[in-house]
């Protein structure tokens, strides 16, 4: 039975998609036009309209050339021609306009993006503040370990005391970048970062649980990747226009065999510098997973990967929503935020207590050590614990929260779009009537089932735009 229902359009953040150019195909989430660019199609067709103006008179030496109904027609190459010179000059009147003003060019996208950000930070403020919290302690405990520690020589493990800070160093710099993804709606991307993260976390705990030696060749595997790097340059400088290479391959070939001559050969691969772990055999990141006891966040590691790669997993699902919607991510969400959060945080308070343990070592070693830095070692270890554990209470919480209202949510999609099958065409002020529900919330559940496609299949519904409101007919 025909079905036609009709309510305001309500933009849901970055949840609305535009209307698909075909019912049922996917909607691109990229936001509204604004700026000049977007406006090329009318300035094209202004230009159409000035080229095919019979008025010569008006028209400027260098414009092109008009269209004569008593001349020659045009071969198609010439009319070819004339459509890409049009083009570029719809371009290049487009483009100056907004390099002169890129700010008022943009500014309807950047008030939206402004109003998101504003309820993310509405719902998931307080958890992204705490974890913020548990990042800036990271920090700190890292400074503090950097100056106790390289300041007075407080310890003889120089090697695997400089790859600890360092790894360190980088993990709360990673973790920043999580933050920062994830305030504004970058919950795919917190997850990638993650991944690297998770990556320094294995790698410090093989190295803090090892010999002075391995930490030797891991900070010397620096060069191995150099020379890789290197060999790459040699392959593409010329392609890329760039300067020639300031070294030669001899010296190249020189410097790899020295490092073959010190290491063995397998310190030459990926992983190399752990090769005395692995009989003498350069290892696979699986391999050290394992080592390191952290071969459980595997399922993490290959969903984050998603996020990284450009494998059809990556650009078919995304962290970012909660139920299955029919749009095409290509901008924020408050959606999967808690994953990312709290993988994050989990590895960085690890990585945080592995070096104030690592400091503990070194103190009980030293003969000028006192009783202040031990104790100071101790408290932000328990801190950062305290800190990590609400943060990750507070942010479940949330999504625990989110989860409820989409299944409210799904539900009331599916008692609406139920009754529209089975009934006459009715609007949505009748069936939040008849649904015993609030017009808001009807009219929120139809944008919804809209987005998710639910209302946009071609042998059921069609989705139109009319001004500012939605029309969904069915045949």
């Amino acid at each position: 039975m025909p079905v036609m229902v009709r309510v305001r359009q309500r933009r849901r953040g970055w949840l609305t998609p535009p209307r698909p150019a075909v019912a049922g195909s996917a909607a691109v989430v990229t936001g509204s036009r604004s700026g000049s660019i977007a406006r090329a199609p009318d300035l094209l067709a202004a230009r159409h309209a000035d080229l095919v103006s019979e008025d010569s008179s008006h028209r400027s030496k260098d414009s092109l050339p008009e269209l004569d109904s008593e001349s020659e027609p045009d071969t198609p190459e010439q009319l070819v021609s004339d459509l890409l010179e049009t083009c570029r000059r719809v371009a290049e009147e487009a483009a100056a306009d907004v390099i002169a003003r890129p700010r008022y060019a943009r500014g309807e996208m950047a008030a939206s993006l402004i109003a998101f950000e504003a309820r993310l930070e509405a719902r998931w403020g307080r958890g992204l503040d705490l974890a913020d919290l548990v990042v800036d302690e990271a920090f700190e405990s890292g400074k503090w370990a950097n100056e106790l520690l390289r300041s007075a020589n407080a310890t003889d493990h120089v090697h695997r005391f400089e790859a600890l800070i360092r790894l360190h160093g980088k993990a709360v710099m990673t973790s920043r970048e999580v933050m920062i993804l994830l305030r504004s709606g970058y919950s795919s991307g917190a997850l990638a970062r993650w991944r690297t993260l998770h990556e320094v976390w294995v790698v410090s705990l093989i190295l803090a649980d090892s010999d002075e030696e391995l930490s030797r060749r891991y900070l010397a595997h620096e060069i191995v990747e150099s020379l890789k790097g290197q060999q790459e340059y040699e392959e593409t400088w010329e392609a890329l226009g760039e300067e020639a290479p300031d070294w030669s391959i001899s010296e190249r070939h020189e410097t790899r065999n020295e490092l073959a001559d010190e290491f063995g050969r397998p310190f030459l691969r990926d992983y190399g510098w752990a090769a005395p772990l692995f009989g003498d055999s350069a290892p696979k990141f699986r391999q050290l997973q394992e080592m390191a006891e952290l071969d459980h966040w595997r399922g993490y590691y290959r969903m984050a990967s998603h996020g990284t790669h450009a494998n059809p997993k990556g650009v078919t699902w995304n962290i970012q929503e909660l139920a299955p919607i029919d749009v095409v991510w290509a901008g924020p969400s408050d959606a999967g935020l808690a994953d990312p959060a709290q993988c994050s945080l989990i590895a960085l308070a690890s990585l945080t207590i592995g070096l104030m343990a690592f400091a503990l070592d070194c103190l009980a070693e030293s003969a000028d050590s006192g009783l202040e830095e031990h104790a100071s070692a101790l408290v932000r270890q328990q801190a950062i614990l305290i800190l990590m554990e609400q943060a990750i209470d507070v942010l479940m919480e949330v999504h625990a929260q989110q989860e409820a209202e989409e299944e409210a949510m799904s539900d009331l999609v599916r008692r609406a779009t139920e009754r529209l099958d089975a009934g006459p065409p009715m609007t949505a002020g009748h069936l939040s009537t008849e649904l015993g529900l609030d017009l808001e919330a009807v009219e929120d559940a139809l944008d919804v089932a809209v987005a998710r496609g639910e209302l946009q299949q071609e042998t059921r519904y069609r989705k139109d735009v009319v001004s500012s409101e939605i029309e969904v007919a069915g045949t």
